[in-house]
């Protein structure tokens, strides 16, 4: 990459060079050798700027397919790491032939994998991506999406990334403003509520925050695209926020 771009620089400095020749000498010939001299240095130095550019484009699709792989690779070993739980209590009970908790935490189980399933199904691959992988990497907020039946996001009469967006705003202000210790953690819940006229995302924080920041730069968010997406309902608490914002169908 450097070489490409000390040749491009030696390049452009022959063809001012030659510029300026053709400027300063009269000679005809002389000026057609230095016309010449431009178009093949003008020529090469533009062949290799795009060469140079490709290059760059392709080492940034290398990184970016590399980081998907490694947040993949985060989400498939938090899974792996909740099923060997699951599966030790299971087997747990059974040698202790506590046979009566079987049931209970297996429809816990059930209930799991559907909000799971659900969840995979959202139509927006984005977002689902964006839900597991916060899911797998914040350590001082817990996000849980409550689904109780299937919903394609995807198929919603709203503007492209409109979901996405509200939903990082929301959970990224929380997370700012949650005051949490190094042995402390918060909990934050998400449910989408499809009405005839619009989608309702519903926050619901609990653990320790600094109450009148959040509020603050919930309400500031919110402000900034008040056409597309308003504030229904608020409550703020010292250990419990409440935050329901509509999106409005396009008509």
């Amino acid at each position: 990459m450097k070489r490409a771009v000390s040749a491009q620089v030696y390049l452009l400095a022959l063809v001012l060079i030659g510029l300026t020749g053709m400027m300063l000498l009269e000679p005809w010939i002389v000026r057609a050798a230095l016309l010449l001299i431009i178009v093949i240095c003008g020529y090469t130095a533009f062949k290799l700027h795009v060469s140079s550019a490709e290059e760059k484009r392709s080492q940034e699709l290398r990184e970016q397919e590399d980081l998907a792989q490694k947040n993949l690779i985060q989400v498939i070993n938090r899974l792996r790491h909740d099923w060997m739980n699951d599966t030790q209590i299971l087997f747990g009970y059974i040698q202790l032939k506590k046979f009566d908790n079987l049931q209970p935490y297996m429809e816990k189980i059930k209930m799991n994998m559907q909000q799971e399933s659900n969840l995979s199904k959202l139509g927006i691959p984005s977002l689902i991506a964006y839900l597991l992988l916060f899911r797998v990497q914040s350590k001082s907020l817990e996000l849980e999406v409550a689904l109780d039946e299937e919903i394609n996001l995807g198929q919603l009469p709203l503007r492209s990334g409109l979901i996405e967006r509200v939903v990082r705003q929301i959970v990224e202000c929380v997370q700012t403003h949650a005051a949490i210790g190094d042995d402390e953690s918060g909990k934050l819940s998400l449910e989408f509520e499809l009405q005839e006229d619009g989608l309702l995302l519903d926050f619901v924080y609990q653990g320790p925050c600094q109450k009148d920041r959040l509020e603050k730069a919930v309400k500031e968010s919110m402000s900034l695209q008040a056409n597309s997406y308003s504030l229904e309902h608020s409550d703020w608490q010292d250990e419990e926020a409440v935050i329901t914002i509509r999106l409005p169908f396009l008509s």
